[in-house]
């Protein structure tokens, strides 16, 4: 741990130079975190609904409500 301002900045740029050393497909796995979603990613890779409804009524059946696919009631 850095106890100078000195060397807080001299971390500050190691730690830049060793990101911007990285390709873009490593800042990119460094820059994405998959996170499993239950409901889209166990079931079909597509799906369609014949209206807004039935879609609603499917993500309120399906999904969990951590995942933000409610209807907000005022």
């Amino acid at each position: 741990m850095p106890k100078t301002e000195e060397e807080e900045r001299q971390a500050r740029y190691a730690e830049f130079e060793e990101s911007y050393a990285r390709t873009v497909v490593e800042r990119m796995d460094h820059g994405f975190i998959h996170t499993f979603r239950p409901g889209f990613d166990d079931g079909p890779p597509m799906r369609s609904w014949a209206s807004t409804r039935e879609y609603r009524k499917w993500c309120k059946e399906n999904l969990e409500p951590w995942l933000g696919y409610y209807t907000v009631r005022s």
